[in-house]
């Protein structure tokens, strides 16, 4: 039961106690479910009796080393002539939460997730107050922790730091502190190749080649119908300098390696000369060991686009 202390503690303190049954708050305003009781008492110290005016779960905000915590606690009595609100431990500890001592105080935990932590108060210095704040519910965000402008930049989404000195100015998120360096002073590489882009390409080129010196080549497929023969793939290869184009019709990707040896045969046979340089995408119908064996094999040079700019194998597409 509580018991009765001549510390002049406020009606707004949370005190964690092991003498009481039950949790215990005296405002009203603490609850976010309430139904009212009527003819209930709890015993005090003396024997005295007070009124329950009801039950329900209570909604507050602890301080933790690393930033904050809402913690709702449920069947909560509410007693409006306590002195102040009551935890009660042995109700906690019915419910799995392990205490832990350390030098000014306890550490409550369940699931090795850190609760709450209570600090030796009073005249006496023997009262467990429970360090918290109001409940976080209107802000825009919640964020926890002592961090750089850096790292809020990060976890902000890459926002712009001018905007986050804005929010904390204005407390729209409660727990964002920032800490030394507040200076943003470096560049972030997510940002730079977010924002980057590229200038389009040219619609023609100037560069001329010789007979034979490049030769480009694409897949496109599979096809969503079928020819009469069944081919769901088309391979177009194209003779650069006098844009002399071959296709071939493949069932498959991995037929590409074949029909690539077969075309570039029959343009050196028909032009008497080597092919010095192959162009592609990076697919893997092109990109891969056998295509790397034929290649070296023949003393050719085999190029690839850039990831996702099919622009730089324009002639074949």
């Amino acid at each position: 039961m509580p018991m009765v202390s001549n510390d002049t503690i406020s009606s707004t303190s949370i005190l964690l106690n092991c003498g009481v049954t039950s949790h215990m708050f005296t405002s009203r305003e603490h609850f976010t479910t309430y139904t009212e009781s009527s003819n209930e008492f709890v015993m005090v110290g003396g024997h005295n009796r007070v009124s329950v005016s009801g039950q329900g779960s209570v909604l507050f905000s602890t301080k933790l080393p690393n930033g904050r915590l809402n913690i709702t606690l449920h069947n909560v009595l509410h007693i409006p002539h306590l002195g102040t609100n009551l935890i009660s431990l042995g109700a906690l500890h019915c419910q799995g939460v392990s205490v832990k001592s350390f030098d000014n105080g306890l550490i409550l935990s369940k699931d090795n997730e850190e609760l709450f932590r209570t600090s030796l108060t009073g005249s006496t210095g023997t009262l467990y107050h429970i360090q918290c704040t109001a409940p976080v519910t209107g802000a825009t965000y919640l964020a926890s922790g002592l961090l750089s402008m850096c790292l809020w930049h990060r976890c902000m989404g890459h926002l712009s730091p001018r905007a986050i000195d804005s929010m904390e100015h204005q407390n729209l998120v409660n727990g964002l502190e920032i800490s030394i360096p507040r200076e943003f002073d470096h560049i972030c590489s997510g940002c730079v190749n977010a924002k980057s882009h590229c200038f389009p390409f040219p619609e023609s080129s100037n560069t001329h080649y010789s007979k034979m010196e490049l030769v480009v080549m694409d897949l496109t497929g599979p096809m969503s119908v079928p020819t009469w023969d069944g081919f769901l793939y088309a391979l177009v290869v194209v003779e650069v300098s006098c844009q002399y184009p071959v296709e071939r019709l493949l069932h498959t990707k991995e037929d590409t390696g074949i029909a690539v040896h077969d075309i570039l045969a029959m343009l050196e046979r028909q032009s008497g000369l080597k092919v010095h340089r192959l162009h592609s995408d990076n697919g893997s119908e092109f990109v891969n060991e056998a295509m790397h064996t034929f290649c070296h094999r023949n003393n050719i040079i085999h190029e690839t686009t850039i990831p996702y700019t099919p622009e730089q194998n324009g002639i074949a597409e």
